[in-house]
């Protein structure tokens, strides 16, 4: 640019002027000589005025002709700026030229470029729609982040603010939240109040603990009460993030209106009771008399007036009929026979053996003397009446094999540990017969051991004896029968 700017000097400007007039006079210039005189005067004049820079026009008539002629002047102005100002103009329409290309190429630029937005903390689903709507690819990776929620974008592959030429692939990085499989060291929550340790919750995004409020009787209102997982085999040292819990804060003691009406229990049953108790959360107390004019399960009195006015958890006491009463004898002072006549009970009566109760007195009774029985107590009841001491039959004649049965009916069920040994000897009865014993027919201790003999029908059997010889009686001598 410089260099054609450089080739408008004052010389070439001036041959540009004057080749300017030149065709000008010669379009204007007529066949005749007075014109060409005219022109003569006018560059004379020309000439004349140019330092000045004015140019003047002339009318005149020559007298020696004897005809008209006319002469013209003219003045012509020369701007001394012009050829700064065609200089200027030059310039400018380069310039121009340039501008033009820079604002062709500015929206070109733009129109295949776009400018990339800051996604940071926004969700993928905008910046999914951004991308799309200006035909760019994304390539989106997901990580764990406690930073950010999930579906969140924390990071990118261009910086926003870049451009980018549609078509290409843009990276993002957004959040899955925090790790679920995170081990979380849990505080002491006995030691913080609620706020600190929603707070707590929050930072470690612990989202899985809840908070419960329930009333307490012993713990203030706003204090921590217990830590409860939802799976009762993890620990406080193995906490994860993913694992349920839920803390228990104190609502305080609960305080009910004395808004419910006692009816009159008196006379009525015991569920009846029971059912009203449950249906109002009142603390009701059994408490049971026997009664031999009321039957069992009735309601006998009750520790609040009929129509008095109590409240929630309010406690209340009824007395239970436990209808007429059969009072338990005192069987030491009623004879086995007596005792198995009574009418009220069930008594089966037991005979054991006992060292120092003599036969017949009594030894125990499974329900003790004096007890009340109602309707709901079992009326069955054991009597054991002593047999003395254990006295020791002669089983000579019996067999071996009876024996067992014989020494557990005989002693061992009525509690005498009598016990026997068996020694096999030479006998001539049957094989298995007891021919012998220790002891027989005499008492022994409560724990007595016997020696039974068994005969193994080896031995001869001893010589029979001759039958003595008697003289017939004679037919003049009766025969005494008797003898």
């Amino acid at each position: 640019m410089s260099d054609f700017l450089s080739k408008f000097n004052k010389d070439k400007y001036n041959d540009l002027v004057d080749d300017k007039k030149t065709g000008s006079s010669e379009k204007e210039k007529p066949e005749t000589n007075q014109q060409a005189d005219l022109d003569n005067v006018q560059q004379g004049s020309l000439e004349g005025n140019s330092t000045n820079g004015v140019a003047s026009t002339e009318t005149r008539y020559s007298p020696t002709s004897g005809s008209r002629r006319i002469e013209t002047t003219e003045e012509v102005e020369i701007d001394p700026t012009y050829q700064k100002k065609k200089r200027r103009k030059l310039l400018l329409t380069i310039i121009g030229a340039l501008l033009a290309i820079v604002v062709i190429y500015f929206i070109y630029h733009n129109m295949v470029h776009v400018e990339v937005p800051d996604f940071t903390d926004q969700p993928v689903s905008e910046a999914r729609s951004w991308a799309k709507d200006h035909k760019l690819e994304l390539e989106l990776t997901q990580e764990f982040s406690t930073e950010y929620e999930a579906n969140r974008i924390f990071s990118q592959s261009i910086t926003a603010g870049e451009k980018i030429r549609k078509g290409k692939t843009i990276s993002i990085v957004s959040s899955k939240g925090p790790d679920p499989e995170e081990m979380l060291p849990l505080p002491d929550f006995s030691a913080m109040n609620r706020y600190e340790i929603e707070s707590w919750i929050q930072e470690n995004k612990a989202n899985n603990i809840s908070f419960i409020s329930e009333y307490s009787d012993e713990i203030q209102e706003g204090e921590f009460i217990r830590l409860v997982f939802r799976d009762s085999s993890v620990t406080e040292a193995e906490y994860r993030r993913r694992d349920n819990a839920t803390i228990y804060f104190s609502r305080g003691k609960e305080v009910f209106e004395k808004n419910i009406t006692v009816p009159n229990f008196v006379g009525k049953s015991r569920a009846e009771v029971e059912q009203w108790a449950e249906t109002n959360s009142i603390e009701m107390t059994y408490e049971e008399e026997n009664s031999s004019s009321v039957d069992a399960e009735t309601i006998m009195s009750q520790s609040v007036s009929p129509d008095e006015k109590v409240a929630k958890m309010d406690k209340m006491k009824v007395v239970v009929s436990l209808g007429r009463a059969i009072i338990v004898p005192n069987f030491g002072s009623l004879s086995m026979d007596e005792a198995m006549a009574q009418e009220d009970l069930m008594v089966t009566v037991k005979k054991q053996f006992h060292s120092q109760v003599p036969y017949g007195g009594l030894i125990s009774q499974s329900i003790s003397a004096g007890t009340k029985l109602t309707d709901k107590d079992s009326t069955n009841i054991t009597v054991i009446y002593s047999e003395g001491r254990p006295y020791l039959k002669d089983f000579r004649g019996q067999l071996e094999g009876d024996l067992p049965s014989l020494f557990y009916d005989e002693y061992q069920s009525k509690g005498a540990n009598i016990k026997y040994t068996v020694k096999v000897v030479d006998s001539s009865e049957t094989k298995g017969t007891v021919v012998g014993m220790s002891k027989y027919n005499e008492f022994v201790p409560m724990n007595y051991t016997v020696e039974i003999r068994i005969s193994n029908n080896k031995a001869q059997p001893p010589a029979q004896p001759e039958p003595p010889v008697t003289e017939e009686p004679t037919e003049e001598e009766p025969v005494d029968t008797d003898k």
